[in-house]
């Protein structure tokens, strides 16, 4: 992880900047997950509409991969109640780096109040499928 903390730029290549650091850190690629259209969305958006930071706009990506991973485990779970969610360590590794990014970035308590309502989704969904971390 190296701190590549510049001012907002632009979202679209804030966005490539922080896919690359995921696949650097968690070996794959975010853009095979089917809801990275939405994801992308939901990150220019929030991006652009409070001019965060680099460091903040990967801790805020990889905060949303994660949410998007648990919409998928939802949806898979509400069609088939037998489904079983496996081990989620891995996963929780994109929720301690993304934290870790925010403690980087200069503007954290902007991020914080951006990303509050991917906070109260995750933990809502996690609750939901009786994740704990």
């Amino acid at each position: 992880m190296h701190d590549l903390d510049k001012p907002y730029t632009d979202s679209i290549q804030q966005w490539d900047i922080a896919c690359d650091c995921f696949k650097a850190e968690f070996k794959f690629d975010p853009n095979e997950i089917v809801t990275i259209d939405t994801i992308r969305e939901m990150f220019a958006e929030i991006v652009d509409g409070h001019a965060l930071s680099q460091n903040a706009s990967i801790s805020l990506m990889f905060a949303l991969y994660f949410l998007g991973y648990l919409t998928l485990l939802e949806i898979m779970k509400a069609k088939d109640e037998s489904f079983e969610i496996g081990n989620m360590n891995d996963f929780y590794l994109i929720l301690d780096r993304a934290d870790q990014w925010a403690h980087q970035s200069t503007d954290a308590p902007l991020l914080a109040e951006a990303a509050m309502p991917i906070i109260q989704a995750t933990q809502q969904i996690m609750q939901k499928l009786n994740l704990a971390r």
